[in-house]
């Protein structure tokens, strides 16, 4: 899906088609709503479809393309929680090579994320060429009156919060299941090993991790 030339013109098309039937929903915007979800076209609701197979597909195909180094971070994790946590001997070596292999994975899941905004830019421009078209259309017709109200872009995709947080790949139930009930409640060895190599790297590596500071649900 890309908003080339040939998709816009498809997208114009389908605006133009469907127009006669979203006079009510025109004139609504005209007055200054928007749309629910359940009342977008077929069109819409299929690009919408496509960006979500395609994003997750591009995390498919990270997690797969970096599957060594995803497993290597895991059992490594739980040495950093070890030495940090347990033992309370800190091994500044051995957290920067941690931090070596956590900074490749955050480099890749960025690149991933910069793809699949670019997949939400482009329907949004196609978006915005179907709802362009549907208004000339009916504004031809003497259903609306006036120009599309700026910014006025039913069904508009966006990212959900997980594209912002890279680590969330390293922990798949959050990339896929940012929802789930009581995921902080026991942190995995991954998550508390990315708390503490953040937390090192702030405090310069000046020295061990503080016994008993359990922030963020962080054991210490």
């Amino acid at each position: 899906m890309r908003a080339g030339y040939l998709s816009s013109v498809r997208a114009r098309f389908h605006g133009r088609r469907d127009a006669d039937g979203l006079q009510e929903l025109l004139a609504n915007a005209f007055a200054g709503s928007a749309p629910s979800d359940d009342n977008l076209p077929p069109y819409v609701l299929g690009l919408r479809a496509q960006v979500r197979h395609s994003t997750a597909r591009l995390r498919s195909r990270t997690l797969k393309s970096h599957r060594a180094l995803h497993v290597r971070i895991q059992s490594e994790s739980v040495r950093v929680v070890t030495q940090y946590t347990e033992r309370t001997e800190p091994t500044p070596a051995a957290l920067a090579r941690y931090g070596e292999w956590v900074g490749e994975w955050r480099s890749a899941a960025s690149v991933c994320r910069a793809q699949a905004q670019q997949l939400a830019d482009e329907a949004n421009q196609l978006l915005a060429c179907y709802w362009d078209a549907a208004w000339a259309r009916a504004r031809k017709d003497d259903q609306v009156g006036g120009q599309r109200p700026t910014g006025w872009l039913p069904g508009e995709i966006t990212l959900d919060g997980t594209w912002a947080r890279l680590d969330d790949g390293l922990l798949s139930d959050r990339w896929y299941g940012p929802q789930t009930p009581g995921r902080d409640a026991d942190p995995s060895a991954v998550a508390q090993a990315l708390h503490i190599l953040d937390h090192q790297s702030a405090r310069g590596r000046s020295g061990p991790a503080r016994h008993g500071d359990a922030s963020n649900g962080i054991r210490r």
